[in-house]
């Protein structure tokens, strides 16, 4: 019995697809764990930069700071059913917990077209000034554009 209940599908509203490629993977022939870090921050720049608006490159007032990460390994992504476009997961993201200057994220990595995450976590992001690096409020579009996708 897992610790943790396996997160579903329905529970996201959020979803970009991601492509796995051979180099992800270990030499278990499944994707290395640390993968799925970068799988969940794909998935929450993604939603930055295309629900939010958020330019990460420059113009933003503010940027992200990763404060605390999280991750629960349900059953492991590999490349069977490898087809003619790889094999393509879906990064699920949602908002957990919209503070002032913070936001913690639900994230999951769902196979597509499965309905039980074979990753979850949380990641909790602070932002800051782009130019002290000190914690701000997050501005009204960007907390407005995440309080959508709020659980």
């Amino acid at each position: 019995m897992p610790k943790h209940p396996i997160e579903q599908r329905s529970a996201f509203r959020y979803f970009t697809p991601i492509q796995v490629r051979w180099g992800d993977l270990d030499p278990f022939n499944h994707v290395n764990n640390v993968l799925y870090y970068r799988y969940f921050e794909l998935a929450i720049v993604t939603f930055l930069v295309h629900e939010a608006g958020l330019d990460l490159a420059g113009s933003s007032p503010v940027v992200s700071f990763a404060a605390e990460s999280h991750c629960v390994f349900n059953k492991a992504i590999d490349l069977s059913g490898f087809g003619p476009q790889g094999v393509m997961i879906d990064g699920a993201v949602r908002v957990d917990r919209l503070g002032s200057s913070s936001v913690t994220w639900g994230l999951a990595l769902f196979r597509q077209g499965e309905e039980d995450a074979a990753a979850q976590g949380s990641w909790t992001h602070v932002f800051v000034n782009r130019q002290t690096s000190r914690p701000t409020p997050i501005p009204d579009d960007l907390r407005a554009a995440m309080a959508r996708y709020t659980a």
